[in-house]
């Protein structure tokens, strides 16, 4: 497990150098609020943080519904009941087993893996929403409700699979051969092409993802790939 500090956020890595996910703790004023729970490993150093800030865990919310993101919630509901789950309201029937799509919707198959065990949700959010300090954005693509967070007062951007960094910064959907499971587990690269330039319009100091270390000042880095990305849609 590593642990990097950004400002106020935690990067809290699992498996950093074969596979690695991530889990992100915001430090806010009176409280802590925890991104993602790919893994129940992330816990137990959520918990130290906890004791050591002196600042109680207001929420686990989920950037999107793919086991590398969720399947830890069971533990994590465990060692922290009476912490609210949340994730987008459109990824919450992916939890329930529904894959259907809904009008308007590209009529691409929904890909990725989703946990077996049942992941127990709290409450959703959708485009326009705040929970505590985060806006909600509505960044569709790797999957159809997946959403980023913004942090507006450090300009910190939380996307998910929106964005990978792992094997070389890239938008969802976009192959990378160091790292290519981002992109065989996109639902639909033309939906996520235009949710990174969505994305880069937040002008993020900080640019959190999913999959590899978070980019500081990565704005630069986060127009080339969406040109690169823009110049594969369709092929």
């Amino acid at each position: 497990m590593k642990i990097r500090q950004f400002n106020n956020l935690y990067q809290i890595t699992f498996l950093p150098n074969i596979f690695p996910i991530n889990c992100f703790v915001l430090e806010q004023k009176e409280n802590l609020i925890c991104i993602d729970m790919g893994t129940g490993k992330f816990v137990n150093e959520i918990k130290q943080m906890t004791d050591q800030t002196g600042k109680p865990l207001s929420k686990l919310i989920l950037t999107h519904a793919h086991g590398d993101h969720v399947s830890g919630v069971p533990y994590f509901k465990e060692v922290f009941p009476d912490v609210p789950v949340g994730i987008s309201r459109r990824d919450n029937y992916l939890l329930k087993k529904d894959f259907r799509l809904r009008a308007g919707e590209p009529e691409k198959p929904i890909k990725g893996g989703f946990p077996k065990s049942d992941i127990l949700i709290d409450f959703t959010f959708e485009e326009g929403d705040k929970v505590d300090t985060l806006e909600v954005i509505s960044s569709p693509g790797h999957t159809p409700g997946s959403v980023s967070f913004f942090e507006p007062e450090h300009q910190i951007l939380i996307v998910g699979d929106a964005f990978q960094t792992k094997g070389g910064v890239a938008v969802s959907g976009v192959l990378k051969w160091l790292f290519p499971f981002p992109k065989a587990a996109t639902w639909d690269k033309e939906t996520a092409v235009k949710s990174a330039v969505k994305l880069l319009a937040c002008n993020p100091k900080l640019l959190a993802v999913g999959h590899g270390n978070v980019l500081v000042n990565p704005e630069e880095q986060m127009r080339k790939a969406i040109k690169k990305a823009e110049a594969g849609v369709g092929k």
